[in-house]
């Protein structure tokens, strides 16, 4: 492998077919593959967000918030739940966001943790253009290996596949 250079799925499984047969399996193949996906798709992601000088988790609170009827607000804890992040991590991308008046926080309660986060006029903007420069990226890249039909029928074998996983999952809000 050349230097800087990242190694395929296929790649990583020939060497661990060789070295490490194994742990090879139908599901290693399978979970090498999306783990690669996911990587490839999210750093595709992270470059539209630098565009706009947003990071990815800034994008994902603004998509959180605009993906909720208007008034686009949400609690923290909800928030947090529909972001997957410590809630530390949470706090500080919140104040990250509404210094560049993308969110705003509710009033009246002391604890800041309660309080509503919203979206505001410039957020909305910013995470539907944001959204479309995604979508259309994504679209660009995805499109190179698979038609839509078969989009389709992998959507609709990973929609199967992760609400079972869903479905089992333990609930861990305390």
């Amino acid at each position: 492998m050349s230097a800087g250079r990242r190694q395929t799925a296929d790649e990583i499984l020939r060497d661990r077919a060789e070295n490490w047969p194994d742990a090879v399996t139908p599901i290693s193949q399978l979970m090498v593959r999306i783990f690669r996906f996911s990587n490839l798709v999210l750093e595709n992601a992270a470059r539209q967000m630098s565009a706009l000088e947003l990071t990815f988790t800034e994008f994902e609170v603004l998509a959180a918030l605009r993906g909720v009827p208007a008034p686009h607000e949400l609690a923290p804890t909800d928030l947090y739940g529909a972001v997957l992040m410590s809630s530390g991590g949470l706090t500080k991308v919140l104040h990250t966001l509404e210094r560049k008046n993308l969110v705003k926080r509710g009033k009246g309660e002391t604890d800041r943790r309660s309080k509503p986060v919203r979206l505001t006029a410039k957020g909305r903007s910013l995470i539907e253009r944001a959204m479309a420069d995604v979508l259309r990226s994504d679209g660009e890249l995805i499109l190179r290996g698979v038609t839509d039909a078969e989009i389709e029928r992998l959507t609709r074998l990973v929609r199967k596949t992760l609400a079972t996983l869903e479905a089992s999952e333990p609930d861990t809000r305390a």
